[in-house]
């Protein structure tokens, strides 16, 4: 996959794109990031990209001129594409919605900062909106390295061991069980002594995976109920 990145902070890339499993996804090919500043295509000498809102009110607006201008400065090479920009406001991300977009060949990211970008360069350039959670941050970079990773980890060889994409929290509109490790016994700075459970270390492989299936519906029951009403209805 090609991922192609619209930012006025090009130095926060690769930030987290640069570790781990992700990183070596990307040492490795199997996607590749471009980080285009949008200050290059600003209106002035000092590199402006934003204005103040018609209407009135506080802070300042990415103008869609200045987005149609990057815009122009990208050959797409595939009709396998999608332009994103990230914002509160948008469709909420699911892994539903990160397994249709990992199938893309080329992704285009837009950052939003500031007060927002106006809406002509939105809906002309043809930009998906997507939120990453109800809150707000003060700029979309950390949000498309969430978006990227999501995607890049979902491609065919980036992960070592994919069955764990079959066992992942949402892959079934269930929470994934809790995982324990060594020491088998551990014993905390106050003495207490907390065990691994018996059935992980039985050998017994159907009673694991009947016993992770239950504590998979217990967790979801208790920090996600609205999960089980969503698979409800999908029955």
């Amino acid at each position: 996959m090609r991922v192609i990145i619209l930012t006025c902070y090009p130095e926060m890339f690769p930030g987290s794109l640069g570790y781990s499993v992700i990183g070596n996804a990307l040492v490795n090919n199997k996607f590749s990031l471009e980080i285009i500043n949008l200050h290059d295509f600003g209106i002035d000498k000092r590199g402006s990209v934003d204005d103040e809102p018609f209407g009135g009110g506080p802070g300042m607006v990415i103008r869609p001129d200045v987005i149609e201008k990057a815009l122009n400065s990208i050959i797409f090479k595939t009709q396998k594409s999608c332009k994103i920009f990230l914002t509160p406001s948008g469709q909420k991300l699911s892994q539903a919605k990160l397994n249709i977009l990992s199938k893309y060949e080329e992704m285009l990211v837009l950052c939003g900062r500031f007060e927002g970008v106006d809406q002509r360069a939105i809906e002309i350039l043809g930009f998906q909106e997507i939120s990453i959670g109800d809150y707000v941050l003060s700029g979309g970079e950390i949000a498309a390295q969430v978006l990227v990773e999501g995607c890049i980890r979902l491609i065919p060889g980036v992960l070592g061991h994919p069955q764990s994409l079959l066992e992942e929290s949402f892959s079934n509109n269930l929470l994934e069980y809790p995982h324990y490790t060594r020491p088998k016994v551990w014993e905390d700075n106050q003495g207490n002594k907390h065990e691994v459970p018996d059935v992980l270390i039985s050998g017994h492989h159907e009673k694991i995976d009947k016993w992770r299936n239950e504590r998979s519906l217990e967790k979801t029951k208790f920090l996600r109920p609205d999960l089980l009403k969503k698979e409800n209805k999908n029955e």
